[in-house]
């Protein structure tokens, strides 16, 4: 019975076109609607953060969309941004990864500003200039070096992706929310430059921001950038404290804030339940007060500035 009816509805099909035409069509758009499906699954995915950057996500990392395009660790430093940058101004984003705070920043400087992008690992510089390129931003200068204390080259240890964000010269481990381990999964020398012979080569007298990003190695990138420091010639610092990466460089935060406290740097700690800045902090004290914080491991954002109204603008 059902064989004969298959039967009567081919027949069909075979003497009227329009119909015949009609299932084709629908045939044909299932498919492209199942191929579609199927890449909206497994593909990569263009996709647009809360700050309006377009980002392009590997397949291997769509399982992270959440904390690519929501990041509220980002927004005291974009805010600052939108209040402190304008048409003109020089920004060093040092350790930029894919790109984020540069196409931020970009954005506000204008057609005669200029940002410069420090990314050491090969990989991560090339989405980096993906990234500028998708969102408009492709003169921003793209630095493919790491940014150190002594210039010459540097050992990057490299993290899997998605967790490239941890890549530094450092070859501890990192850990995950769930307490598990990830360690470095290659090594690649770069070249190395210090800030302050950056600046002096490329005729730069005056930078606006500087956000730092390196895991743990701070110290170096300001010990690198003493002349520009001492100089007052950088007008607010944005970099990040957090414990997993400090701990194994070795270092304390109180270190950290000294290297800018030398020069007449104030630093400021953001405040996450208040969303205010808070300080100008004594590093001993703070010291403490990170070594009790009952979340570990900390994280936390500092902004330094030898002018205070910066802050303020």
């Amino acid at each position: 019975m059902a064989t004969r009816i298959a039967g009567r509805a081919r027949a069909t099909l075979r003497r009227n076109r329009r119909l015949r035409g009609g299932v084709v069509a629908a045939k044909d758009a299932l498919w492209q609607a199942r191929v579609s499906l199927d890449a909206a699954r497994r593909g990569a995915v263009v996709v647009e953060d809360e700050y309006g950057i377009t980002l392009l996500v590997p397949a291997d990392e769509r399982a992270h969309l959440r904390s690519l395009m929501r990041r509220p660790g980002d927004r005291p430093a974009f805010a600052l941004m939108d209040r402190l940058l304008s048409d003109g101004d020089v920004v060093f984003d040092v350790g930029a990864n894919i790109g984020v705070y540069t196409v931020h920043a970009r954005r506000r400087t204008g057609s005669t500003g200029r940002v410069y992008a420090f990314e050491a690992v090969p990989a991560t510089a090339d989405r980096l200039v993906q990234t500028l390129a998708l969102n408009r931003c492709a003169d921003a200068a793209v630095v493919r070096a790491a940014v150190t204390d002594t210039p010459g080259t540097a050992t990057m240890n490299v993290f899997p992706d998605p967790a490239s964000g941890w890549n530094s010269l450092g070859s501890h481990p990192m850990y995950t929310y769930d307490g598990r381990a990830i360690r470095p999964r290659e090594v690649v020398e770069v070249p190395a430059v210090t800030l302050d012979g950056f600046a002096e080569r490329e005729g730069i007298e005056r930078v606006a921001l500087c956000k730092v990003d390196v895991e743990g190695f701070e110290r170096q990138v300001f010990a690198g950038a003493a002349g520009l420091l001492a100089g007052r010639r950088i007008g607010v610092v944005c970099f990040e404290i957090s414990e997993d990466p400090l701990v194994g460089e070795g270092g304390t935060p109180s270190e950290v804030f000294d290297a800018l406290g030398r020069h007449g740097y104030r630093t400021y700690r953001h405040d996450e339940a208040s969303d205010t800045l808070v300080g100008p902090i004594d590093p001993a004290t703070e010291d403490g007060r990170l070594a009790a914080e009952p979340v570990r491991p900390y994280v936390a954002n500092y902004f330094s500035t030898a002018d205070e109204a910066l802050l303020r603008a």
